[in-house]
């Protein structure tokens, strides 16, 4: 099969990989790495009406490890920008191929290039790419994400920031006493500053810890995980400890006197919220992100976030309630105030079923992101990889294809 040099990825998308992790589109070409990619083809046929239509297959199949059949590079094209309701921001070949919703009548799906794309159309994002590595453990997580949030990283010993009564430094103080350490607790107001040092002359095993799953020396507006192939577990602790430390759960009631709410995770990395977002993806947790771009003092308060710098902020943000409710089963909070609003806020949506004007009767794997808006950017260069038998694969989070051919 050829390839359509049309279409492509632009260089530095992330594509998903069976491990958990995700791995540049020119990584992928290079090295001809298994992505995940549905297993059967979509039913993409044109709507036609009246009798001895047969009925359509809205099953969409199962995201496995599929090695591409082929793959080109390195090609200049005209490149989209593309936004979505989600928040997410994607660059895109003019002739990349996208699987979307159709508009009106049998809302089937249709291929469309990014070009033809308007704001209103849906693109399906995954609901069940469960898969994940087999490296590190539940309190390994809950550890590294506490101090992605709350800790420093960059000093001789590390060392956690925390209320001295809540779980989460209650949890700093086992943790450190099972590695070895010993604790230096200073008291600062309210808080209290924890240091965790070892003997002089050997390497500290709190430091090992935090090298060994690469967040030693990250300064917080660059802090991501590394892309290894980390164990589900790992995630959900992880995720815990951000939520435990730079997150909050909101209860809300709108002017009708409907109860919601939501559940969010604040961060000045934008790399760390989005692997936040996807990860939350691969756990079938619904979720979008926004930007906070205004200037605020250190230490004001914005919407239940302490701001701590006064760069953007980038929030992830869960609202959904099948996806709260998910959520709340996936979590491990040890902060006591946090844990019992959650389960509070899961009562009151947990009667709320799937909105089915988003999903149409379309396989519960996926769900919709709708376009916000498509403007050029000029000219990028591009990748792509061919992969059988859908064509489609996940890149940023969104299902897509590389070009026109995939719909051969």
């Amino acid at each position: 099969m050829e390839t359509d040099q049309h279409g492509g990825i632009v260089e530095g998308s992330r594509v998903w990989l069976p491990g958990g992790s995700a791995r540049a589109i020119e990584d992928v070409v290079a090295q001809r790495l298994p992505v995940l990619s549905f297993s059967k083809q979509w039913d993409t046929r044109p709507v036609r009406y009246g009798a001895n239509q047969g009925s359509r297959d809205h099953s969409v199949g199962k995201l496995i490890a599929s090695v591409p059949d082929a793959v080109f590079g390195g090609i200049s094209r005209q490149v989209m920008s593309i936004g979505f309701v989600s928040g997410r921001t994607v660059e895109a070949a003019s002739g990349q191929q996208w699987v979307t919703q159709r508009r009106n009548g049998r809302q089937a799906w249709q291929w469309k290039r990014s070009d033809a794309l308007i704001p209103g159309d849906r693109v399906p994002f995954p609901l069940s790419a469960a898969h994940f590595g087999a490296e590190g453990q539940a309190r390994e997580g809950y550890f590294v994400g506490a101090m992605l949030g709350d800790g420093g990283m960059t000093s001789c010993t590390p060392e956690f920031h925390g209320d001295p009564l809540d779980g989460a430094v209650g949890f700093m103080r086992e943790f450190a006493a099972e590695y070895g350490c010993g604790v230096r607790e200073i008291p600062q107001g309210v808080i209290v500053r924890l240091r965790f040092p070892f003997r002089a002359g050997h390497r500290n095993p709190i430091t090992d810890c935090l090298r060994r799953f690469g967040v030693w020396g990250q300064r917080c507006d660059e802090k991501h995980l590394p892309d290894a192939q980390l164990s589900r577990e790992f995630w959900i602790g992880c995720l815990s400890g951000l939520v435990d430390t730079d997150g909050c759960v909101r209860e809300r009631v709108n002017p009708r006197g409907t109860k919601h709410g939501s559940v969010e995770f604040a961060t000045v990395s934008p790399r760390l919220a989005v692997q936040v977002s996807d990860t939350l993806l691969r756990l079938g947790v619904a979720n979008r992100v926004r930007v906070d771009r205004r200037r605020h003092r250190p230490g004001h308060v914005v919407k239940g976030h302490a701001v701590m710098s006064r760069r953007s902020i980038h929030i992830v943000e869960i609202s959904r309630a099948t996806a709260l409710v998910r959520v709340a089963g996936l979590l491990d909070l040890r902060i006591g105030y946090k844990a019992s609003r959650l389960q509070k806020l899961v009562s009151t949506v947990g009667h709320v079923t799937p909105a089915r004007s988003e999903m149409h009767g379309y396989d519960e794997s996926v769900a919709l992101d709708r376009v916000k808006s498509v403007s050029p950017i000029g000219v990028r260069r591009v990748h792509g990889v061919v992969v059988d038998p859908s064509g489609l694969f996940v890149v940023n989070g969104l299902v897509t294809g590389a070009g026109d051919d995939q719909r051969m």
